[in-house]
């Protein structure tokens, strides 16, 4: 089991990245909580788990040591939701990001 020697708030966390309902603007909106989905931090685009990880122009950063991390540049939400070694950096990424934060304290 992947997730089984990861604390409970990143298992918790991982699987609502898995299935789209983490706590991002587009998942709040679908169940009435945000009146818009678009991204808070860039204001471009719905704030999907795909637009977080992958495109979102405010974390630049933090991706591209994420990259850098992993070895690659190819980065795709299968891999970094599924992969053992890219989960772990994947949960780097959300900790420096601090977009969960008020949600699960210290990713």
């Amino acid at each position: 089991r992947i997730t089984e020697d990861l604390p409970r708030r990143h298992s918790s966390l991982l699987l609502q990245l898995r299935t789209e309902h983490a706590p991002l603007n587009k998942h709040l909106h679908r169940i009435a909580k945000l009146q818009s989905p678009t991204c808070s931090s860039c204001h471009q685009k719905e704030e999907s788990v795909y637009h977080y990880i992958l495109e979102c122009p405010a974390f630049i950063r933090p991706r591209n040591i994420l990259r850098k991390s992993l070895g690659t540049r190819d980065l795709t939400l299968k891999k970094l939701l599924n992969d053992c070694k890219a989960i772990r950096k994947l949960l780097i990424f959300t900790a420096q990001t601090k977009r969960f934060q008020s949600t699960f304290g210290d990713v």
